[in-house]
């Protein structure tokens, strides 16, 4: 007899996200049994209102950051540059160990991949940064 084949898990990232100020898939997921749950990677799906800015740096970390602007004019800072997202598709590749803030030039719908999911990230997400 075979196992069953899984069904694909379904949904809408700003819906899964609501609570986590748009992380939807890392280790700060609920449920020992959530598939959303990962200690591989953590995915972001998050609009920042025009003028949103960090006003401090985020300390460089040991995972790597994907930032993929899906709509909107971004900018990624870092200690000694800046990268502007501007049009969709546009993306940044960086860490481990790099500092970084951002700035949204206009309201921007931002996806986020980072990998691993470190023990870290349960506290940031609580901390809603």
């Amino acid at each position: 007899m075979t196992p069953p084949v899984p069904r694909p898990l379904t949904g809408n990232a700003a819906d899964a996200s609501q609570d986590t100020r748009g992380w939807f898939v890392g280790q700060f997921m609920p449920g020992e049994d959530n598939p959303l749950k990962s200690r591989d990677l953590e995915v972001k799906w998050f609009t920042h209102a025009k003028g949103e800015t960090r006003p401090e740096w985020s300390p460089p970390g040991t995972a790597r950051t994907l930032n993929i602007l899906i709509r909107g004019r971004f900018v990624l800072l870092f200690p000694d540059h800046e990268v502007l997202l501007a049009k969709e598709g546009d993306f940044v590749l960086f860490g481990p160990g790099i500092a970084h803030s951002f700035r949204a030039e206009e309201e921007s719908l931002v996806m986020t991949v980072r990998w691993p999911s470190l023990e870290q990230a349960v506290e940031r997400v609580r901390r809603g940064t």
